[in-house]
């Protein structure tokens, strides 16, 4: 039974559970290295920042979801207020994310465990990592979430309570902004970001959250204040214990564990750090099934290759499409890379729901909403101008990965929606095209306007490839325009037979 059929029974201490659970994830422990390079000891200002930003979004996502109370997420409310191209956009970006966030568990996994097992390769102890996963489709419940939460909570509590005892060199804090404000600090926020991004697990819930409109926003304030807090004392304790110019070949925060505790902080962190990997992992997996799986019932990808359906043999087809995907980036060995394309995807659907939010108050003003977002519409206004600048800070290389998914996006939606007679006049159309295009080369070679470095046998050559190879396209063309005609002159004749 999907969770729209199941009664409402989340209260609001496993809302927040649920929040802190998928908040409190592998990200922390792998992008705060990168973090404090970016913005130095000002790395707690880039949490705060981005958490506050965060809240500000989700309060958004409060009022969508206490409104539109379904399956979905960004996709539902993007479906909501635009539906078409946008919607598939939010969910196949909602769905990219997933896939980056995926490969960013396992190699934050990986990481650890090469740590001690220096000869293994950690890129493909990674790709094996997700394959596993993928054959096993490990799922998380209640209890685990919650033993996870606590075991989290536990290992931060104690790590900076124990660094505070131990004492903190001040003088790690100078200078406090390094790289300044501007690019440091801001550089340091959107690479933190996706940090806080699982607070949206609060939203997918919504359909068994009891009285979602006081659940959920208050679940989503006191979720990320608790993470902003936890995030931020330990930040502090690291940089406080640890300078940020220091290099060593140990993750950050095994390295601040035995700074402090010996090996007993050490196991300690990595206890945690595998938890949190192998819970991200799960969450999201999980996640990229359910997304294909409502594309796939809304007509935007195949039903055949991606329908619905539990234990079936498409649901782990629906499964294997990410995993594919994130075992090659895996293979890459790029953390940092990875984790700035999660947090490119994510702010780019962060926009879309605010867009949705805006749009839907002014087409649908009298739709019940149990929760308004506050400060209406700076809110929304607020997190789609804070989303684009944090783009800004995207390493390029990640930036243009994510814009060539899009081009992607963009193919996948137009072939599904032009349909199959529309598809095979467009190709009979480009076979003429290319067939025309060849001729043309041929023709100006011929006449010396093109000059072609050639001698007499090879240019006799390309002559007669050339005539053979436009002669073909040309045939396949008008065969394509020809079959496509006929079967819209039969369909239309069977229409007019009704």
């Amino acid at each position: 039974m999907g969770e729209e059929g199941k009664k409402r029974e989340l209260g609001m201490f496993y809302a927040i559970i649920t929040g802190l659970g998928s908040t409190l994830g592998i990200e922390f422990f792998v992008l705060l290295d990168y973090a404090t390079k970016l913005a130095g000891p000002a790395v707690v200002l880039s949490l705060i920042i981005s958490g506050l930003i965060n809240l500000l979004i989700m309060f958004n996502y409060a009022e969508l979801s206490s409104s539109i109370s379904r399956i979905g997420a960004e996709y539902t409310f993007t479906k909501a207020a635009f539906g078409g191209f946008i919607c598939f956009f939010s969910g196949y970006l909602r769905w990219l994310s997933s896939i980056f966030t995926t490969t960013l568990s396992a190699m934050g996994l990986a990481r650890i465990v090469c740590f001690f097992f220096p000869y293994i390769n950690p890129s493909l102890f990674a790709v094996v990592v997700i394959a596993l996963f993928t054959a096993l489709s490990v799922k998380g419940g209640r209890i685990v979430d919650l033993a996870t939460v606590i075991s989290f909570i536990i290992a931060f509590v104690v790590l900076s309570v124990a660094g505070c005892f131990r004492g903190l060199n001040l003088d790690n804090f100078q200078p406090f902004m390094p790289n300044g404000f501007y690019p440091g600090v801001l550089a340091g926020a959107m690479y933190t970001f996706s940090m806080f991004v699982g607070m949206r697990a609060i939203v997918t819930k919504s359909p068994i959250i009891k009285e979602p409109g006081k659940v959920i926003p208050r679940a989503v304030w006191f979720s990320t204040i608790i993470c902003i807090a936890i995030y931020c004392s330990v930040a502090f304790i690291a940089v406080g214990t640890i300078p940020p110019t220091a290099t060593s070949t140990e993750p950050l925060l095994v390295h601040v564990g035995y700074v402090i505790m010996g090996t007993a902080g050490q196991l300690l962190i990595i206890v945690a750090w595998a938890a949190a990997a192998i819970m991200s992992l799960a969450t999201s997996m999980s996640v990229q099934t359910s997304i294909l799986s409502a594309l796939s019932r809304d007509g935007y990808l195949p039903r055949i290759i991606f329908s619905p359906g539990k234990g079936s043999v498409t649901n782990y087809i629906a499964q294997m499409v990410g995993s594919i995907i994130a075992m090659f980036f895996a293979a890459t060995g790029l953390i940092t890379f990875v984790g700035y394309a999660a947090g490119f995807a994510s702010l780019i659907v962060f926009a879309l729901v605010n867009l949705s939010l805006i749009k839907l108050r002014k087409t649908q003003p009298n739709l019940e909403r149990p929760f308004k977002t506050p400060f209406y519409p700076y809110t929304p206004i607020f997190g789609i101008v804070f989303a684009f600048m944090l783009m800004m800070f995207v390493e390029s290389s990640a930036a243009v990965l994510v814009l060539e998914f899009i081009l992607i996006s963009l193919m996948i939606y137009h072939l599904k929606m032009m349909g199959y007679q529309r598809l095979r006049f467009a190709v009979g159309g480009i076979n003429i095209g290319i067939s025309g295009f060849i001729i043309l080369i041929l023709f100006l070679s011929g006449a010396g306007v093109l000059q072609l470095t050639l001698y007499s046998k090879e240019h006799t050559a390309l002559l007669i490839l050339g005539t053979i190879f436009a002669a073909t396209f040309f045939i396949a063309g008008l065969l394509n325009l020809t079959k496509s005609r006929k079967e819209t002159a039969e369909t239309t004749g069977r229409l007019w037979m009704e």
